[in-house]
């Protein structure tokens, strides 16, 4: 992951305070705050990565996809209809 797949999107990924793989989306500007209002923290992955599940079953936020629909199809993101 480069420092640009994160920093200089208008989104980037987060991951909800609690820790348990439930990610959501934030404004460049803050790692503290999602765009559903859920306080969030910093986490290393990509914007397009969302909605990727592994062996952890890795959950996204369904309102901040909504919210963040456009920036994440121009990541590539596959975003359901």
């Amino acid at each position: 992951m480069s420092k640009n797949e994160t920093k200089d999107e208008n989104l980037h990924v987060t991951e909800g305070v609690s820790g348990t793989w439930f990610y959501h989306l934030s404004d460049g500007r803050t790692n503290a705050l999602s765009l559903c209002g859920t306080k969030t923290m910093y986490t290393a992955i990509p914007l397009s990565s969302w909605g990727v599940k592994g062996s952890l079953n890795e959950r996204y936020c369904s309102e901040c996809q909504r919210m963040g629909e456009d920036e994440l199809r121009a990541a590539g993101v596959v975003v359901p209809a």
